[in-house]
């Protein structure tokens, strides 16, 4: 069985500002602030964990991670991504915290969080679509699909599945001018938060039904599982060097958010799909999290609430960044989704 859900790291590691980035062991490291980043994820656990659990503290934390977001957008639609512990903000924007900070607004927007934190999550989306076109980054591509469909889930608006078609077709588009039979993937070169890619295109192919998107989501995530799949047994590709084509695939460091957003990509993939061989994939990653990895080690701490920032080649890096913790608890959650929506009260009984 997988642990109890509990907030715990998210209460002690948010401040009246928002989430600390980064940790020294299990003691927030104020010297490096926040990033738009994570209290982006942070507000999509938080409004997902309300729609199953109904927790006050959720409503708290949202508005504190919203509050957070509204600071940090710009006029353009984009975001700052980082902000010193003395409020300042730095000058770094990228496609990818745009797409999360978009993910965590339509996260909220969707969710049953009461109306006066809807309004404004709704504000900040309506007010960033702007920057859509402007997009360039696979990854922020991708998140920002993830983004839509939830948006579109609640609004149901043509013009929403628009730029959803939008944004996958040039995905699509990178797939085919990049793959070959041997290499089913985006890029000639495979980094982090790999899965989010074919996520995105399952997503698609949900909200528009366009059969190439399907087709191209499930063959990069067979290659993604290809890759990452040993005997039975999640090993992500590690930062130390990536997985380039035509080389050899880097063993270590292997962070958090490849086992969840591997969860969420598999869970993604049944949900649209209906076939069960996601849920065993889904299975595996979380395992990850649990002991089942190359060090056999448990990365999720059940004391904090925390997880360990990733597996080198000696054992584990033993701070607990906001990002691990983050992962982990997006990709639990997905498991309490799934369950919710489809009644399927088996899924999580054979994870220890």
């Amino acid at each position: 069985m997988l642990p109890p859900l509990t907030l715990r790291y998210l209460e002690e590691f948010t401040d009246d500002t928002g989430l600390f980035q980064h940790a020294k062991y299990s003691v927030p490291d104020r010297r490096k602030g926040y990033s738009t980043d994570d209290n982006a994820r942070a507000l999509i656990v938080v409004s997902k964990h309300y729609d199953v659990y109904s927790w006050e503290v959720s409503i708290r934390l949202a508005r504190i991670y919203l509050s957070f977001l509204y600071y940090m957008q710009r006029k353009d639609g984009f975001f700052y991504n980082k902000l010193s512990y003395d409020r300042q903000r730095k000058w770094d924007v990228n496609d990818d915290s745009y797409g999360r900070s978009m993910w965590g607004c339509a996260a909220l927007y969707s969710s049953h969080m009461p109306d006066k934190l809807r309004l404004l999550a709704k504000e900040l989306l309506d007010s960033s679509l702007k920057a859509v076109k402007r997009l360039r980054a696979p990854r922020g591509m991708a998140f920002t699909i993830l983004a839509l469909h939830e948006y579109h889930s609640k609004v149901g608006d043509e013009g929403i599945a628009e730029l959803i078609s939008r944004l996958a077709w040039n995905l699509v588009e990178l797939y085919e001018g990049t793959s070959d039979d041997s290499w089913r993937w985006f890029e000639d070169v495979m980094t982090y938060e790999n899965a989010r890619l074919p996520q995105a295109l399952f997503l698609a192919y949900d909200a528009t039904r366009e059969r190439r998107f399907l087709e191209v989501a499930t063959e990069s995530f067979n290659f993604l599982c290809k890759v990452t799949l040993v005997n039975g047994m999640f090993w992500p590709i590690g930062n130390r060097g990536w997985y380039k084509r035509g080389g050899l695939r880097a063993l270590y460091d292997q962070q958090p958010v490849e086992a969840g957003s591997m969860v969420e990509a598999a869970l993604t993939g049944f949900e649209v799909t209906g076939e069960k061989k996601y849920i065993k994939i889904a299975k595996i990653a979380m395992e990850w999290y649990l002991g089942r990895n190359s060090a056999r080690l448990k990365l999720y701490d059940e004391e904090t609430g925390g997880c360990y920032d990733g597996i080198n080649p000696y054992g584990l890096n033993f701070n607990q960044g906001a990002e691990s913790a983050l992962s982990y608890l997006l990709a639990r959650l997905k498991f309490e989704e799934v369950q919710v929506k489809l009644g399927y009260r088996l899924l999580t009984a054979s994870l220890r």
